[in-house]
């Protein structure tokens, strides 16, 4: 009787944690994104303490390292942004819309040669190409984590705290999770491991997606081709819209920098087709053999998970499918043993 009471609190608490989860993504979000930063951080953090460094100070140093990081994207990619928005702004989208009109009669002209029925109407098109569309695109992106800044706020608090208190939380933690699971400090050591190594195997796809794209754009004479692959890659991390967000900033390029007008739609076309073999190539091959010989999960179930966290929870479930499916994999396999 007493058994089968534990085990309808335990199924109590599963489920509630569950809700929880769901409930409160966005702060799992922030939560675990620090973790990954502390782990990483962490032998850096360790190495500063040894010198006889405070551990406030050495906490302080490596949250000011990714602070680098981050305004030397923001110095490399500012600039050309801020230049981009000023040609936007300057562009007479009344021509624009009239040669888009022309191109796409001749498109619909070329169809009906070959008795093929086509109706592609210029509104539809020049509404993808709107560049309000494209602002409200990229607003609501970073509108997915609520707000930009207080994102980095929370997500850097909480890193310096994790950093700060390691040996604390730690121990904390492993009293708290030896009631239910056998050797639980090897357990955290081999969920460090693995998402230490998570981390490494992203820093892997990104850096090829990176080198992908910026060939491959170079090779079709885009201006600004490696700063266009550095953001496709880094907005990448986002499953599915990543991609989409990518090409839009692309197309914003391509269309303002373009001084021949005649060959931007041909540009248009030739770089949707190298995001599309990029992208199948990410999704097919590279995510699979990467995060399935670092963290040993078949690329099936990489697949799977993906697609069933984006059903349930949307991008951020998404985002953290793979590394939190590891951990669970780690945790309940000593379980149900």
């Amino acid at each position: 009787m007493k058994k089968k009471t534990s085990n309808i609190w335990g199924l109590f608490i599963g489920f509630s944690l569950l809700f929880l989860f769901w409930k409160l993504s966005i702060l799992f979000a922030y939560l675990f994104i620090s973790i990954i930063l502390a782990i990483v951080l962490n032998p850096l953090n360790k190495k500063l303490q040894f010198h006889k460094l405070n551990r406030v100070f050495s906490s302080l140093i490596c949250i000011l390292i990714i602070f680098l990081v981050i305004f030397m994207l923001g110095f490399v990619g500012s600039p050309i942004i801020l230049d981009e928005i000023e040609t936007i702004s300057k562009i007479d989208y009344n021509n624009f819309q009239n040669y888009l009109n022309n191109w796409i009669s001749d498109i619909n002209d070329f169809f009906k040669k070959y008795n093929i029925n086509s109706n592609i109407k210029s509104d539809e098109i020049f509404s993808l190409l709107n560049f309000t569309s494209f602002t409200s695109l990229f607003a609501k992106t970073f509108s997915l984590l609520g707000n930009v800044f207080l994102a980095s706020f929370s997500i850097c608090f909480i890193t310096f705290f994790l950093l700060k208190d390691t040996e604390i939380l730690k121990d904390k933690f492993l009293k708290f999770i030896s009631n239910y699971i056998l050797k639980s400090e090897e357990k955290l050591i081999e969920i460090t491991y693995y998402l230490r190594r998570y981390f490494t195997g992203l820093i892997t796809q990104l850096s090829i997606l990176f080198i992908c794209y910026g060939i491959g754009m170079d090779f079709l004479n885009i201006q600004h081709a490696w700063v266009i692959a550095l953001f496709a890659a880094i907005i990448n991390i986002i499953p599915y819209v990543g991609p989409i967000i990518g090409f839009s900033f692309a197309s914003i390029i391509i269309i303002t920098t373009t001084q021949n007008i005649d060959l931007i739609p041909n540009l248009l076309v030739k770089t949707f087709i190298l995001f599309a073999i990029i992208q199948n190539s990410d999704n097919f091959i590279f995510q699979p053999m990467i995060f399935s010989k670092i963290l040993k999960i078949h690329p099936l179930e990489i697949f799977t998970i993906v697609l069933a966290a984006g059903m349930l929870g949307g991008i951020v479930w998404m985002l953290l499918a793979i590394p939190s499916y590891a951990v669970i994999k780690i945790l309940a396999g000593n379980i149900l043993k």
